[in-house]
């Protein structure tokens, strides 16, 4: 028996919809749906043609597009003056962009901020990727799930004179010491939003590399589609004891479709990389 529920919150895309919903992708949608429903009632009949019209606009209410890639084929070729009748149109950037010269988690949320890469969830729990950050930051992505070669893509991610890959995660720096990705997709996220975040803020590329692995890993843990196949990522976090030392509060995000590991790490329960994950009750 099928769960209606279920099934629902399986085609549901929070990032498209409620209040990141985009007035433009649901007007073209909703057109290219009545449309399609117009064929197919002059094609078959009219009681056919309207339970085609119902469905789709029902896709539409729950991810927020019929068609595929709409948002960023809707920013990229609609003429500014129609997006900019919804508020959509692209702005001019400032000319001095925000700087960014700590990693610290929690100092970092302000430029961030100001940088349009995060805001706070509706509710104040946790933190959010704006639409614009996570639709830019998708678009630098590699066609596929993995970069082509891992040591020249994490060349611009670490400070070192030679890089090894091994694999598709697992890079070798000066031959001492390795850094190792949770997967191809965690990688190649990685390397698309450092490339984004430096067209966005000034002092990136100055901070250390292991700063700048901190607040990638934490937009990673914010991401809510999968970089490699776009389903639907879980994100955990759990309470873990210890006989000998402090607790410690497990972060980890799967993909439900592909089962690839995107975050997967543990930190102190003062962590402030704990603000920037909602609750799992927590409703954006």
């Amino acid at each position: 028996m099928i769960d209606v529920p279920d099934a629902f919150a399986r085609l549901e895309r929070p990032e498209y919809t409620g209040e990141n919903r985009c007035l433009p992708c649901t007007v073209v949608n909703v057109a290219i749906a009545f449309v399609l429903a117009v064929g197919i009632g002059i094609a078959g009949s009219a009681l056919v043609g309207a339970l085609a019209f119902a469905c789709c606009l029902l896709l539409v209410y729950l991810r927020g597009y019929l068609i595929p890639g709409t948002p960023t084929l809707t920013r990229r070729y609609l003429p500014e003056r129609v997006l900019s009748w919804f508020g959509k149109a692209d702005t001019p950037k400032p000319e001095r962009r925000p700087t960014i010269e700590t990693a610290d988690l929690e100092d970092a949320v302000e430029t961030l901020s100001t940088a349009d890469v995060v805001r706070s969830a509706a509710n104040g729990n946790g933190l959010r990727l704006t639409n614009d950050f996570q639709e830019r930051w998708t678009d630098r992505l590699p066609t596929g799930s993995a970069v082509e070669s891992p040591a020249d893509a994490v060349a611009s991610l670490v400070d070192a004179d030679e890089i090894d890959s091994y694999g598709e995660a697992t890079v070798e720096l000066d031959g001492t010491k390795q850094f190792r990705w949770e997967s191809d997709a965690a990688l190649a996220a990685d390397v698309a939003a450092d490339r984004e975040l430096r067209t966005r803020l000034d002092g990136w590329e100055t901070l250390e590399p292991a700063d700048r692995r901190d607040v990638l890993t934490g937009l990673r843990l914010l991401r809510e589609r999968c970089p490699a196949c776009d389903g639907r990522l879980e994100t955990r976090r759990e309470r873990v004891e210890h006989c000998c030392r402090r607790p410690r509060v497990a972060l980890e995000s799967d993909c439900e479709t592909c089962g690839r590991s995107i975050a997967a790490l543990a930190v102190g329960e003062s962590n402030p990389l704990l603000e920037w994950v909602p609750t799992e009750d927590a409703v954006a």
